[in-house]
């Protein structure tokens, strides 16, 4: 038989039930705690329990009589286009080694989203891409831009919906400070604090492709499935169709990682007016959930500079372009010291003519030039429109869906700190 010990979260002391108060006292401190705020704080740590339904229809013999596989002997990736469609090169890698087969197998896709952007307009946006970029590394500036490979792709994606639901617990602290004399003293209140709360998440989009990072797919979000169509080979005619090469139950950790970011994100909010707020436990679990293979088109173009290959990405739907070009590292720092120089010493003139000018008052001014000089280069950045990882699903959450069902915030105990104040004697 196993027994259940609880301490005082004050002092560490063993805690014992009251009758006469119907709570756990502590003999050492004197603090006493209602037995339902315990069971929360000993609640075990992080549980993750999401599941998806994965999709098993594969394409027909119909389907696939309609349809050719090309293989890649270069790079191994694994295409498919109508049957009319030519395949001349691999849209990864360049390369004109691509066998035609048959289709056998593989999970069929239920949408497609077709292409709305023209190769002429991928090319136009390309080329506008290098306009007004300040941090672009000077070969992008200095020399033509060329267009090494245009490909139009549809990229394999598994959209992911549940309802998802956590509850999580935090330790929280309101402090009060205040001057006795020659003490300071602090008095910290500590709280436990409870969230639990639900969403519903449609259609959070993780691709399928090994070829393709996820940094540059997440970039090019969202689509819009509204205009999606069901899938059907003709739909293929003039693009090749990349083969899912990620299964849905290895892209699922990704959806997972975002749905608990988003309901995370959504608990913290509701929690305010404390000094500090830490995470204690987190339980996060969903149900329902259900996985819909798509394909969504991608303009893969690529630029080659100095040996090196560039990898653009737009969004065959919305124009969205993202890239793997580097903001230039020197002229990152020459923007970011000039603002700064600039700023403080402006602002140190303006001290002086004030009469304002003091070591306290140029440090503030060194502070808010720092911070501005910070802002600037990271807007600069910005432009670059670079490859970047979502970190969470808030675009994919149901409008209205969030439901906060647990809002408890209940105090434990006070400590107070009595710090000495140093003063130092002017000397005459």
């Amino acid at each position: 038989m196993s027994t259940t010990a609880y301490r005082c979260p004050c002092c560490g002391a063993p805690l014992a039930f009251g009758s006469a108060s119907s709570k756990l006292e502590c003999a050492s401190c004197g603090n006493s705690f209602e037995p339902d705020v315990l069971e929360v704080m000993n609640a075990s740590g992080s549980q993750e329990h999401l599941q998806f339904h994965l999709p098993e229809e594969t394409f027909d013999a119909a389907e696939a009589g309609q349809m050719r596989r090309y293989v890649c002997k270069s790079c191994g990736a694994e295409l498919m286009a109508e049957e009319t469609t030519t395949a001349t090169e691999c849209p990864y890698c360049g390369s004109p080694t691509i066998l035609p087969d048959r289709i056998e197998g593989g999970v069929k896709p239920e949408l497609v989203i077709p292409f709305t952007v023209t190769r002429e307009q991928a090319q136009q946006a390309f080329a506008d891409y290098f306009k007004g970029k300040r941090l672009l590394p000077n070969i992008f500036l200095n020399t033509r831009n060329r267009i090494a490979e245009m490909r139009k792709l549809y990229v394999p994606y598994w959209l992911f919906d549940c309802d998802a639901s956590a509850s999580i617990v935090y330790n929280a602290e309101k402090r009060q400070t205040r001057r006795e004399g020659d003490w300071e003293i602090t008095h910290t209140r500590h709280y436990l604090v409870h969230r639990s709360g639900s969403m519903r998440f449609e259609n959070i989009p993780v691709d399928g492709s090994e070829k393709l990072d996820n940094r540059i797919t997440e970039s090019l979000e969202p689509y819009d499935l509204s205009a999606a169509v069901p899938f059907q080979p003709a739909v293929l005619a003039g693009a090749l169709a990349d083969h899912a090469d990620v299964d849905a139950d290895a892209c699922q950790s990704r959806a997972v990682e975002r749905v608990e970011t988003s309901m995370t994100q959504a608990l913290r909010n509701t929690v305010s007016g404390y000094a500090s707020v830490s995470e204690r436990s987190r339980s996060v679990s969903a149900e329902g959930g259900k996985v819909t293979p798509v394909l969504m088109p991608v303009w893969l173009i690529t630029t080659e500079k100095e040996g090196k290959t560039y990898t653009f990405a737009i969004n065959g739907q919305t124009g969205r372009l993202t890239c793997d070009v580097p903001a230039d590292r020197k002229k990152s720092l020459a923007w970011g010291g000039g603002v700064f120089a600039g700023l403080l010493g402006l602002s140190a003139l303006a001290l002086a003519l004030l009469e304002q000018l003091a070591s306290g008052t140029l440090l503030l001014a060194a502070v808010f030039a720092a911070i501005v000089a910070l802002a600037v280069v990271g807007g600069l950045r910005s432009q670059l429109k670079q490859a970047v990882q979502q970190s969470a699903a808030e675009n994919y959450v149901q409008d209205g869906s969030f439901r906060l069902q647990v809002r408890l915030d209940h105090f434990l105990y006070e400590t107070t700190q009595r710090r000495k104040i140093e003063t130092t004697e002017k000397k005459s």
